[in-house]
C-alpha cells in the first residue's frame, strides 16, 4: 500500500481482518429476536356464580375449560347409566368413527341375547336383540345412549376389550388419567351401586367425550331405528329444551335422580358446550329433579360465557428483545376479546413469526397466546416500531468480545 508505513499497513490489514471476521462470525451466528409479554397472567372481572342443588353434588364446567365450580360435598355416589358416558368414549376411542360413518357391524350371539333376557329379569334398561341380528357400531351406541340399553354396554364391553372384567379395567385406567380420582367403575352400565364418582369427575369425562363428533352425534339424537328392537327413543327428555344437546341420565334407587347435560354456546365460528352435572337427586321424581336442576343451572350461566375484551396495556401486550436494543412494543391492530367467564385467570405467552430483520413497523410479527384449561385464544400482534439490524461496530465488538 503505496504512502503507508509498514506498521500503518499492518494494522488496516488487522482491522479489515476484524471486520471480516465479525461479519462472517455475525452471519453463522445470526442474534436472535425474542419477545415477552408485558402481563404473564391475566384474570377477568368479576366472580363466577352458580346456585347448585340443595341435595346431592353438582358441578359445571366446559369441554375446554374443565370444571369450574363445584357444590362442596364431592364424594364419590353411585352414578347409574351416567357410567355409559365413559362406556361411549372408550368405544370410540379404541374404534374411531368420522361423520357419515357407520363402523364395522357385530353379529348377535347368543350370549348377547342371554344379557338381554337376563336384564328383562331383572327389569333393568335394555335393547332387544336376537341371535342373528347385524349391528353396526353407530347403533350400538344409538342403542347404549339413547334408550340406555345395559346389555348393549355389555356387548359393546366385550368386543372392544374381549371380556366385560378387561373393559372395566380400561375404564378405570382412563378415568385415572383423566383425573377422575374420585372415581371407581365395577360395570359398564351403572346397575351396580359400586360404580362410584363425584359431580366434577362426570364434567371431566364428559369434556373427554364432546370432544368426539360422533359421540356428540349420537347424544343428540332425540330417536334412531334399530333392525329389531325398531324406534327407540332417547330418554333424556330434555332434549332440545333450555338449549340441550345431550348428554346422559341415569336413574336408580342407590343413585337417585342423576343427569349430566352439554349446551352449545356459539361466539363467532366456534360452538362450545356448557358440561352440567348433578347426582343424587333422591325425590318422589327424583329423575325429573336432576332433569329441572341441571336446566336451571344452565340457565342460570349461560350469560356468564361470553367474549371478554383485554384492555391494552400502556406499553403494549408484548415486547421484542435483542440484543442491539432495536426493540418495539407489540400491539393488537384490533380490540382482542376472549372467550371466558367471570374470574377465569388465564395465562399469557407471545410467539414470533417474524424473526428476519429488518422489519418494518406495522408488520403482523407475532401471536398473542391466552390459554385457559385446555383453550387456546390467538390474536396478531404488529410491531409499533421498525426493528433493524445491528450496526457493523456493534457486530464487530459483539462478536469479538
Amino acid at each position: 500500500m503505496a504512502g503507508l508505513s509498514p506498521k500503518q499497513t499492518l494494522i488496516l490489514l488487522a482491522v479489515a481482518l476484524l471486520i471480516m471476521i465479525g461479519i462472517i462470525h455475525f452471519r453463522n451466528n445470526n442474534p436472535v429476536i425474542e419477545a415477552k409479554p408485558t402481563t404473564p397472567a391475566i384474570t377477568l372481572p368479576g366472580q363466577f356464580a352458580v346456585t347448585f342443588p340443595d341435595q346431592g353434588e353438582s358441578a359445571i364446567g366446559t369441554e375446554n375449560f374443565g370444571v369450574i365450580a363445584s357444590s362442596p360435598n364431592q364424594t364419590p355416589v353411585p352414578i347409574a347409566s351416567v357410567t355409559k358416558i365413559m362406556t361411549a368414549y372408550l368405544v370410540l376411542k379404541e374404534h374411531p368413527l368420522q361423520p357419515g360413518e357407520e363402523g364395522p357391524t357385530l353379529t348377535m350371539t347368543a350370549k348377547d341375547v342371554a344379557d338381554y333376557e337376563s336384564g328383562v329379569a331383572n327389569d333393568y334398561s335394555v335393547v332387544k336383540v336376537v341371535e342373528g341380528e347385524k349391528l353396526t357400531e353407530k347403533q350400538l351406541l344409538e342403542g347404549l345412549m339413547l334408550p340406555s340399553g345395559d346389555n348393549i354396554a355389555t356387548t359393546l364391553g366385550r368386543w372392544v376389550a374381549g371380556s366385560e372384567d378387561a373393559f372395566v379395567a380400561k375404564m378405570n385406567e382412563t378415568a385415572q388419567v383423566l383425573g377422575m380420582t374420585q372415581t371407581h367403575y365395577a360395570d359398564l352400565s351403572g346397575v351396580s351401586p359400586a360404580t362410584v364418582s363425584n359431580a366434577a369427575d362426570q364434567v371431566k369425562i364428559a369434556q373427554a367425550a364432546m370432544q368426539d363428533p360422533i359421540f356428540r352425534e349420537v347424544v343428540a339424537m332425540p330417536q334412531a331405528m334399530l333392525p329389531v328392537a325398531g324406534l327407540v327413543y332417547n330418554v333424556n327428555s330434555m332434549l332440545g329444551s333450555h338449549g340441550i344437546v345431550g348428554i346422559k341420565t341415569g336413574s336408580t334407587l342407590a343413585a337417585g335422580g342423576c343427569f349430566v347435560s352439554a349446551t352449545p354456546v356459539i361466539v363467532g365460528t366456534e360452538t362450545h358446550y356448557i358440561i352440567a352435572a348433578v347426582l343424587g337427586q333422591k325425590t318422589v321424581q327424583s329423575l325429573q329433579s336432576a332433569l329441572d336442576a341441571n336446566a336451571k343451572m344452565l340457565d342460570e350461566v349461560r350469560s356468564e360465557f361470553k367474549l371478554y375484551p383485554l384492555s391494552p396495556p400502556p406499553n403494549g401486550f408484548g415486547q421484542t428483545v435483542n440484543p442491539w436494543n432495536s426493540n418495539s412494543a407489540l400491539v393488537a391492530a384490533k380490540p382482542v376479546e376472549i372467550w371466558g367467564f367471570p374470574g377465569m385467570t388465564a395465562t399469557l405467552s407471545i410467539h414470533l413469526l417474524k424473526t428476519q430483520y429488518p422489519i418494518p413497523g406495522g408488520e403482523n410479527m407475532a401471536n398473542l397466546k391466552v390459554q385457559a384449561g385446555q383453550s387456546v385464544q390467538e390474536f396478531p400482534l404488529q410491531n409499533s416500531e421498525p426493528i433493524n439490524p445491528p450496526g457493523v461496530l456493534w457486530r464487530i465488538f459483539r462478536n469479538w468480545i
